[in-house]
């Protein structure tokens, strides 16, 4: 980051193990660091606060709020929200903010933020941090819809208002017609200006731009109807890091240059694992218990090769009974950043996750065993990812990579030759990503003027000039 930039850090996180770690990283980068919920809270605890005033204020800015009249929005959701966004807009105003990056706008963003930011005219840029998919939708459609607790759409006047002017949050699915939120929730997102063009998808909302990171995320965001004129390539900060972990080691690199072991004699296997999603997914895995899935998984590992060196990245949910069960069959379980352990492996043994495109990025042959049978469509397109919900098979392939330094070569060859797709190594990506910051810094204010304020509310033509 340049000298001299102030960076503010807002966690919509409510959990306190979180909320220390990214503040911890904000010590770290010299940022400010605040909390929504504390924000909020606080508002709400000031003599002038008012909820009724504060929303006749905000509505005020948005049309959405106008058919809304017509229904009884829930006023502890429509509070909730106006609150936070209210604090946002507070915190922004206060802090001189003139430029908002989020990981996603869509049902998972923080909707508060985004609109005060939008209401300030601050541009808001979103820098994904994973691959989030419509398909990710789908699943949980079928988990709700086994737990009996989808969010159907009622047969009362607020499901009709939904029908009549806000139907793209409803999806059709073989258990009715549903919304991926509550209805009033969804209502009080309308009510407080939080609408999303397309409800139904990771980056549906109302960001400025998407910064893209390579051909392959393109590709997706295409299918995800993402518009063009909201996506940017600039690459990702995650393929510089994978540049820097490279280009900082010689055996490394030269690995990388050659397509070969890094050493030949103790190849290095490198393993993902998520915590235990056997509850949440009855049924979906070949094995009756997750222990049982991870013993089997380390046993191939083993068998792979007498020499390998095995290393375990976990996921922070994974059990403690479970983890010290993993520490018995691993050589080194580590909490070290995921991209900086990818680089300095052979073979990267992932149980489906975003994290295969970096392994993807530095050319590691990979083996993706899908324990849940996810199905998801992300590496259709890369034929070097070799996905499988049969954990005999991606052991046989573990195998046959491990068979030889010829077979390795082969294998890792086939992974460089798609490998641009998924990221660009050029160790400039940040450059460019700063670049299209500094950009839409720059955008035209875009406030509108007492016409507009007239214009949008139909008190004069629409085609009246600003003269």
């Amino acid at each position: 980051m340049p000298t001299g930039e102030q960076v503010l850090i807002v966690s919509f996180n409510d959990t306190e193990a979180v909320n220390s770690r990214l503040r911890q990283s904000a010590l770290t980068l010299n940022a400010k660091f605040e909390i929504l919920k504390d924000l909020s809270d606080q508002l709400q605890t000031e003599a002038s606060y008012s909820a009724n005033r504060f929303w006749k204020k905000w509505r005020g800015h948005f049309t959405s709020a106008y058919h809304l009249k017509k229904v009884t929005v829930n006023a502890s959701y429509r509070d909730l929200l106006l609150r936070q966004a209210v604090a946002c807009h507070r915190l922004l105003t206060e802090k001189a903010v003139d430029l908002v990056v989020v990981c996603e706008d869509g049902p998972g963003g923080c909707g508060p933020l985004i609109a005060a930011a939008k209401r300030c005219d601050i541009q808001v840029i979103e820098m994904p941090f994973g691959i989030g998919e419509m398909r990710d939708y789908d699943i949980f459609i079928e988990n709700k819809a086994r737990e009996n607790a989808l969010n159907r759409v009622p047969d009362n006047e607020n499901g009709a208002f939904l029908r009549a002017h806000a139907q793209h949050w409803i999806k059709s699915t073989p258990y009715g017609d549903i919304t991926l939120l509550p209805t009033e929730f969804v209502l009080a997102r309308l009510a407080t200006g939080m609408d999303l063009p397309v409800p139904w998808a990771v980056h549906g909302g109302v960001a400025d731009v998407l910064l893209v990171e390579s051909e392959a995320m393109e590709r997706i965001y295409k299918r995800e109807q993402v518009p063009a004129a909201k996506r940017i390539m600039t690459g990702s900060c995650y393929a510089d890091a994978v540049y820097d972990e490279l280009t900082g080691n010689p055996a490394l690199q030269t690995a990388y240059e050659k397509a070969s072991f890094i050493d030949p004699e103790k190849p290095a296997i490198l393993v993902a694992l998520p915590p235990s999603y056997h509850q949440e997914y009855p049924g979906k895995s070949e094995f009756s218990t997750y222990r049982e899935a991870i013993a089997t998984l380390f046993a191939g590992c083993r068998a792979a090769h007498p020499k390998a060196r095995i290393t375990v990245s976990v996921h922070p949910a994974v059990k403690n009974s479970d983890l010290e069960m993993i520490r018995t069959l691993a050589d080194e379980v580590t909490d070290e950043w995921l991209i900086r352990l990818i680089p300095k492996c052979d073979v990267f043994v992932s149980v489906f996750s975003s994290t295969i495109r970096w392994g993807l990025m530095c050319g590691k042959p990979i083996v993706n065993y899908d324990m849940y049978r996810f199905e998801l469509p992300t590496y259709d397109t890369a034929i070097c990812v070799f996905t499988t919900p049969v954990l005999q098979e991606a052991m046989t392939r573990l195998n046959a990579i491990l068979a030889s330094e010829a077979a390795y070569h082969e294998a890792a060859l086939q992974v460089k030759a798609c490998g641009p797709e998924w990221g660009m190594m050029d160790g400039r990506n940040f450059d460019r990503i700063w670049t299209v910051l500094q950009e839409q810094r720059k955008q035209p204010d875009t406030r509108p003027t007492w016409l507009r304020w007239l214009k949008r509310r139909g008190k004069i033509p629409a085609s009246a000039n600003n003269g």
